[in-house]
């Protein structure tokens, strides 16, 4: 008996990816398969958050100074949340499935979006997002999936634009899957045009962003290359020091479905540095303003934040961290991979910068 288990539990070890993937791929195709509703975001269920009323987004860490300031706050921020559809019950999410929608406000928007509440009124719509096995289909689906929740992206930016942000300042925001579309909806949607002068900045994370030949990641929007430059892109993908980044993303093509200028990217890819904000910069701890770790119980205070953990530098296109220790363990992927905390190991440092660049471009804005 001891023997067939261990002969079993080799088998599961040999063929864990096989296993992984079969176990979150839907048993149809796209094709096939019936596309949820489509969200009216004119209806407020329709968002995971909005200003005015209550959401896990409006959640201050303890030891925050500064609170929520969302009443106040003279900046917007759009977000777009990451993947949190993992099952194999469809190719795209419906957005009342309440067991997603807790996932996403759980998970995301309260250890991520919330960060923003310093300097920005929270907007993140629900939206038809892709499963988690777009991003590793092989067959087809992948792709037509990841269209589908951008239709839905796209129309919640133009509602948003429409009836929410009256010519406010505003930042976009995404991480994983959202950061995959918010590159289509700077590319798409705002290069180019007149709003696109009220952009703060784009924090675009936890997506591979390549640059093109001339070294720019888009034909109008600059990489942000200070701490207070505004109207340009933020990106970085987190990896542990020593980690092996070739068993990241082995199956996947990041180009394929993506604006052209993704398409004709060199292969270089973007890193900027969240602890000093530079280009390919490396940091020592010491500049490190503090990590969030995942709360199991949503019922609890988020925190406190780890200070000083961590320092970080960019090699190769990705943002090399050491050890966090621990609390920052149960969602590590294969290779070092930190992709699940690519926003929380760098919370305070994002939050704090979110609220320099808010204030710069304000401040600039008025300047006579």
């Amino acid at each position: 008996m001891l023997v067939s288990l261990a002969i079993i539990a080799g088998i599961v070890y040999a063929f864990r990816k096989e296993i992984f993937i079969f176990a979150i791929t839907p048993g149809t195709s796209f094709a096939d398969s019936p596309s949820p509703p489509t969200p009216d975001y004119a209806l407020s269920q329709n968002w995971a958050a909005l200003p005015g009323r209550e959401d896990s987004v409006d959640v201050v860490t303890v030891g925050t100074e500064g609170g929520d300031a969302q009443a106040n706050a003279r900046t917007d921020v759009f977000f777009v949340h990451p993947t949190t559809h993992y099952s194999r019950s469809g190719w795209n999410a419906a957005v009342d499935d309440q067991t997603i929608n807790q996932r996403t406000e759980n998970g995301a928007l309260r250890h991520q979006a919330s960060l923003f509440n310093g300097c920005c009124r929270i907007y993140a719509p629900r939206y038809r997002q892709a499963a988690l096995a777009a991003f590793v289909d092989t067959g087809g689906n992948g792709i037509p999936a990841l269209e589908l929740a951008y239709t839905d992206i796209k129309a919640a930016f133009e509602y948003y634009m429409a009836h929410y942000n009256q010519g406010r300042p505003f930042i976009l925001a995404g991480h994983s899957q959202g950061a995959r579309h918010g590159i289509r909806i700077l590319v798409e949607e705002i290069e180019g045009k007149p709003f696109a002068a009220h952009m703060v900045a784009a924090y675009l994370v936890g997506y591979p962003l390549k640059l093109t030949a001339g070294g720019q990641p888009f034909e109008r929007t600059e990489l942000c290359k200070t701490a207070t430059q505004t109207g340009c892109v933020v990106n970085w993908n987190t990896a542990l020091e020593g980690g092996d980044t070739q068993k990241f993303r082995p199956v996947i093509d990041l180009s394929l479905g993506m604006p052209e200028v993704q398409r004709t990217a060199n292969g270089a890819q973007v890193c900027i540095n969240p602890l000093n904000w530079s280009v390919n910069g490396a940091a020592d701890a010491e500049l490190h303003l503090g990590a969030l770790p995942f709360a199991r119980d949503p019922n609890t205070p988020l925190g406190p934040l780890h200070k000083n953990l961590i320092r970080a530098r960019c090699e190769a296109g990705y943002l090399f961290v050491s050890d966090p220790g621990e609390e920052f363990q149960r969602l590590v992927m294969p290779g070092g991979n930190y992709h699940n905390y690519d926003y929380n190991l760098f919370y305070m440092n994002i939050r704090e910068n979110a609220i320099a660049r808010s204030r710069a471009f304000v401040e600039k804005s008025i300047t006579p």
